[in-house]
């Protein structure tokens, strides 16, 4: 039988074996076979007596420039380190990728200005507090597999990253006001108040349906600088193409998985390695303590 030996290989396939099975030192054997002792202690410490493989067990591809620009999307506006959004792309999104081939992919993270854009402890040392939710929303032009115009209602609440998303075939004030009852009753946070940019379906005006409903809950509202996020000027590629997951879950149920792994499934170095739930959960409690 032909075997292969590493080329650098200082010992074959019956030395290793001997190394295995031998009661000697590893000083003594070294000496013997004329090896190092690291060679000997190496082949002791192994079950098996081949070369391991040399070449990486999953070769990655690159990404599309389609997935590119999504996922430099949900980084900027998640403000998520490396391995968190690592985290959201493998196990939300079902793209195996490693984290150098991400990485490699990403543009240079904005810095916003002041104590506004801290996040976590550092957040709460400048004296902000967490008790705000920023309402976004995004219309999703998708492709007709997709089933078609799509609306993306989002809210987050700041200093912990807190998350809740919603994707709508349609959309009315009605159905904000109902994503923003829902968005209430899910954040761990006590809401006091509520910060949008200029879009039509929050414009608060006299005798609106969401005016009246921020002050049946005694909500203050005001209107921010922040531009409106961007999809796209066109519609993308049927979404299964780009994300795995997609060709069995619907949009909205991903989205709901992606909020549900960030706001829970991994602990953050700027939250103390709390999750954004549970940093939420212990302030709330330390506050009515």
């Amino acid at each position: 039988m032909e075997i292969k030996l590493h080329a650098n290989a200082t010992t074959t396939p019956r030395i290793r074996r001997y190394l295995q099975q031998s009661d000697k030192s590893d000083r003594e054997l070294a000496k013997e076979l004329g090896i190092s002792v690291t060679t000997v202690r190496r082949w002791r410490q192994r079950e098996h007596i081949t070369d391991r493989q040399t070449t990486p067990g999953v070769i990655h591809k690159a990404l599309r420039s389609d997935q590119i620009a999504l996922l430099n999307v949900l980084r900027e506006q998640l403000r998520a380190p490396l391995d968190e959004l690592l985290f959201l792309v493998v196990e939300g999104l079902g793209i195996t990728v490693s984290r150098a081939t991400l990485n490699r992919y990403l543009k240079p993270a904005r810095r916003g200005a002041g104590a506004a854009s801290l996040q976590g402890k550092k957040a709460l040392k400048a004296g902000l507090r967490a008790d705000s939710l920023q309402l976004h929303y995004v219309f999703l032009p998708l492709h007709m597999d997709d089933g078609g115009d799509h609306h993306l209602l989002w809210a987050q609440e700041p200093v912990s990253g807190w998350l809740f998303a919603r994707i709508y075939s349609g959309i009315s004030r009605q159905l904000v006001i109902h994503w923003l009852e829902e968005a209430l009753t899910q954040c761990p946070a006590d809401i006091q108040s509520i910060e949008t940019n200029d879009c039509k379906w929050f414009e608060i005006a006299p005798d609106s349906p969401v005016s009246e409903w921020l002050d049946a809950k005694k909500l203050k509202h005001r209107v921010a600088s922040r531009p409106i996020v961007a999809w796209g000027e066109s519609a993308t590629p049927p979404l299964g193409e780009l994300f795995p997951v997609l060709k069995e879950k619907s949009p909205d149920e991903v989205l709901q998985h992606l909020c549900e792994l960030w706001n829970s499934g991994k602990g953050q170095k700027k939250l103390g390695e709390c999750t954004p739930q549970h940093f939420l959960e212990v302030l709330r409690q330390t506050h009515t303590s």
